[in-house]
């Protein structure tokens, strides 16, 4: 199994003093695709892996992607492996408990109720054999968008999901994973995947963008900071049964990395790491 993370900034500190001594923790081999052209879009991370993929030897390796600059492991390939055996789906994504960045149109899609503690898909993380990783990357070079009425009829009134929303890596996967049931499965229970994000019940893209450019502008000081600092804090007293934590959103991953600086985050998230910096495999792309 290959460890595969995309990152334009080899020093952040997420990557340096989480993801890497995580994988080297425990034995995994990460491999931190480094893509030379700029600007670099979330768009792009898809192409950047299909390179990489068509150059896997064994096709049927199981490879697993996750975010650089916001995840770390847990546990090691052999709980990956078995819970990755769990699923019927040869294609496993993480879960959370938002339809980002959809929203309400997200909820429409879905043609049942929420499924397990997390419904909603979540790009951060996922995990398959590199051949059927690469088929679906390329199978679908753009949002699938034309395949869903009511996709359609919302851009006929001017609502156009594409031009909102296609620069979200997570908005194109959770397209492909409607059309490919047999293909793609959720990890809703976190078997897997866990995925930190604070819950928003009524997802509003604009009102959460406006929460996380009031953390940018006032950091520390910001309402978004504080309410994600104790929430924060009050989940990580509950020990995670996955190898694979996304403190996604940027808000949660400035609370954790303060938590880290500070010597904050409990030891069962932590306990494994050596301070110092294992080495990476790191490729040009």
């Amino acid at each position: 199994m290959k460890v595969v993370t995309i990152a334009t900034d080899l020093e952040n500190t997420f990557l340096r003093r989480l993801l890497v001594p995580s994988c080297h923790a425990f034995g995994m081999d990460l491999v931190v695709l480094n893509p030379k052209t700029s600007p670099f879009g979330l768009a792009d991370k898809r192409a950047a892996l299909a390179g990489y993929l068509s150059t896997v030897r064994d096709s049927d390796e199981l490879v697993l992607f996750t975010d650089g600059y916001d995840a770390l492991f847990i546990r090691d390939e052999r709980h990956i492996m078995a819970a990755y055996a769990s699923f019927s789906e040869p294609v496993v994504f993480s879960a959370e408990v938002n339809p980002w960045p959809l929203g309400i149109v997200g909820l429409a899609l879905h043609d049942g109720p929420p499924v397990g503690r997390f419904p909603y898909l979540n790009s951060g993380g996922f995990i398959g054999p590199a051949r059927m990783l690469h088929a679906l990357i390329t199978r679908y070079p753009e949002p699938p968008t034309g395949r869903f009425e009511l996709l359609r009829q919302l851009r006929a009134h001017g609502y156009d999901t594409d031009r909102r929303f296609g620069w979200s890596d997570q908005y194109h996967w959770t397209l492909v994973r409607l059309l490919e049931r047999e293909t793609t499965g959720v990890d809703h229970d976190a078997r897997l995947f866990e995925c930190y994000a604070p819950p928003v019940p009524d997802v509003n893209f604009r009102e959460i963008m406006r929460e996380v450019e009031d953390f940018r502008a006032r950091g520390r000081e910001s309402d978004s900071y504080q309410r994600e600092r104790t929430r924060l804090a009050e989940r990580l007293q509950v020990p995670s049964g996955a190898a694979h934590i996304h403190f996604a959103s940027p808000v949660t991953k400035a609370v954790a990395e303060d938590l880290l600086h500070e010597g904050q985050l409990p030891g069962w998230l932590i306990g494994h790491l050596s301070t110092a910096m294992p080495p990476a495999q790191v490729l040009p792309v």
